[in-house]
């Protein structure tokens, strides 16, 4: 039964499409190019596999796998460490600064909502999303394989022309023009892949491509959705739009809920370390010897391993209905693709821009990051 949950376990993987991404720069490279996407990684071989809901390829490349990994609330910076033991706080003398104000209201959490609200059962209090953007990043447009070290529960990244694992976006993704063009005061779409939940949510910004792209820089320019807020779901025969939740009051204002709910990564919300003189029974090419890559990180059910957690700690589907049938699953995530309306500002001095998209995960601490280059006119 563990081979069955391996394809729930990859860290929530997912990159901006549209625009296209610097991130996605390896799709210029034989091995990535016309939509194909080979494994990426040892440990956990994984791909970026998806649809662009209007193009027959979805030149994706490596996109999905920057990010920063081991991110709480509060800390000053990331540490790397992905373990996913519950109420794990990375730095907690520095996560009691976070003001009640930049948090997010009970209402939008998208994992183990019966929980009582930042209670020892409210395992995932410390993550990213809880107070979205005052988690801090590796880099605004990620880090390729989210950490310095390839890890299990984590990412790896296939080194090319471009990058290696490690490398942190703003420095080796060079300008990448995309003929994108948007026009002040009138709306624009972008649009966004995905291919493992992790709930939470997630923010369109922009940078002039004149500064350094900090996460400082993008978070000037935060921009609204467009109402009334939808999302457009793109197959690739046909589109559905669904309803869109954007945080209006609390932290987060102007961030919206990933709509994709995570009912299937209750088996793999969890971690513990395996015992010395043990290993851990988890299958994945790293997992055996001699690396032995899950013994600190190995997957279970929360309730199994840490007495007084909720059984099921995944999304409520009583609270986060399933927006569409099937939604949820693994096996379709690659089949569609996430469109957003966002307002371009009126005052902004035309010019080149790089639009920042950043997602908050709920579940892990993880946030994912994707940049690409646009002109406003």
């Amino acid at each position: 039964m563990l081979v069955l949950w391996i394809a729930p376990l990859v860290s929530g993987h997912a990159s901006m499409i549209m625009p296209p991404a610097r991130n996605a720069i390896d799709s210029e490279t034989p091995a990535w190019s016309h939509g194909k996407h080979p494994p990426t990684g040892f440990i956990e071989p994984y791909t970026c596999a998806c649809t662009n809901g209007t193009e027959l390829e979805c030149n994706s490349g490596q996109a999905c796998f920057w990010f920063s990994q081991g991110c709480t609330i509060g800390c000053k910076q990331c540490d790397g460490n992905g373990t996913r033991v519950p109420n794990f706080d990375h730095c907690p003398e520095d996560s009691k600064m976070v003001p009640d104000a930049d948090k997010i209201l009970p209402k939008y959490r998208t994992m183990n909502q019966k929980a009582e609200f930042d209670s020892y059962q409210d395992i995932f209090k410390f993550n990213p999303w809880r107070a979205p953007g005052k988690a801090p990043v590796w880099d605004a447009c990620g880090m390729a394989g989210g950490s310095h070290q390839a890890l299990f529960n984590a990412g790896e990244y296939n080194t090319t022309v471009h990058a290696k694992q490690g490398d942190r976006g703003s420095s080796v993704l060079k300008p990448r023009p995309s003929g994108t063009v948007w026009h002040r005061g009138q709306f624009a779409r972008t649009r966004w892949q995905y291919t493992a939940s992790h709930g939470g949510g997630y923010q369109y910004r922009l940078c002039p491509a004149n500064e350094p792209l900090t996460e400082a820089c993008f978070q000037k320019l935060a921009l609204e959705f467009a109402e009334p807020f939808t999302h457009d779901i793109l197959f690739d025969n046909h589109s559905v739009t669904i309803n869109a939740t954007v945080i209006t009051e609390g932290g987060g204002k102007g961030w919206a809920l990933n709509p994709i709910p995570s009912y299937q990564s209750d088996y793999v919300s969890c971690d513990y370390v395996v015992p010395p003189g043990e290993h851990c029974k988890w299958s994945c090419p790293g997992c055996g010897p001699p690396t032995y890559a899950a013994d600190g990180a190995c997957p279970c059910r929360c309730a199994e391993k840490y007495p007084g957690i909720p059984k099921y700690v995944a999304a409520d589907p009583t609270i986060f209905p399933d927006p569409l049938p099937g939604f949820d699953k693994m096996e379709t995530f690659k089949s569609y693709a996430v469109e957003d309306t966002v307002k371009v500002p009126i005052n902004l001095p035309p010019g080149d821009y790089v639009l920042g998209w950043r997602w908050d995960c709920e579940q892990t601490s993880q946030i994912w990051a994707s940049c690409a280059d646009i002109t406003i006119v």
